[in-house]
């Protein structure tokens, strides 16, 4: 009589379900965890590689005032916030950041608030808006009382027809031949915030600062820097 064999020997053993699943989970884990080490792996090696064929960038940048070309140093140049700096190379005139205080540039630790500085040719036909308004609005602007150094126009002009009457002041000096020197004018009618707008050479300079404060002294520093960028 042939004796039967136990069903368990005749099939293969089974793990009860809930062990099963705690194997495959397991195993997934673990091929995924071997995944992720390897995609950082690459990603690393490739940052690596992509870092040793870029170039670092120009350590200074051309810009041009009329026919005179210079060459700003990278610190000197604007960028805005989390943009590299601008690479646009201006036809008639040029702008550095700088801290007026030490005249050094973004990334020295002494500057701790930038401004910036606009470099225009002394040309009739080239000038902002403060300049332009001077030059045009001659014939309509009144005469108003000396103070600090400066002599004073006001221009009464309406921004839309029927509208109310606005007036801007104009603070100038010029020089013995009557020819402008220096143009400030305060937007808010508040001096503390001002444009200052001063020729040195054959150059206008255009910052802002408290209409007190800026004096020859500094525009000699300011362009006695910007010279130094130009290229002989």
């Amino acid at each position: 009589m042939t004796s039967k064999l136990p069903i368990s020997f005749l099939r293969p053993a089974l793990l009860p379900p809930w062990q099963s699943s705690i194997a495959l989970a397991l195993k997934f884990r673990a091929t995924a965890s071997v995944l992720v080490i390897a995609i950082w792996g690459i990603t690393i090696a490739s940052n690596q590689i992509a870092r040793s064929l870029v170039k670092p960038g120009p350590e200074f940048f051309e810009r041009h005032v009329g026919p005179d070309v210079f060459l700003v140093p990278w610190q000197y140049v604007p960028a805005g916030p989390g943009s590299s700096v601008e690479e646009v190379s201006h036809d008639i005139g040029l702008s550095a950041a700088l801290c007026l205080s030490n005249l050094r540039g973004r990334g020295d630790a002494d500057c701790t608030f930038i401004q910036q500085l606009r470099v225009l040719p002394n040309e009739e036909n080239v000038a902002d808006l403060d300049l332009k308004s001077w030059r045009t609005s001659r014939t309509e602007i009144t005469r108003g009382p000396d103070r600090g150094g400066y002599q004073s126009f006001d221009l009464s002009y309406t921004a839309q027809a029927g509208g109310p009457t606005r007036v801007r002041h104009y603070f100038v000096r010029l020089d013995s031949d009557g020819q402008l020197r220096r143009l400030v004018v305060c937007p808010l009618n508040d001096e503390r915030f001002c444009r200052h707008h001063a020729l040195a050479g054959k150059y206008w300079l255009g910052y802002d600062g408290d209409l007190e404060k800026a004096d020859d002294a500094l525009d000699g520093k300011l362009a006695a820097l910007v010279e130094s960028w130009r290229r002989n």
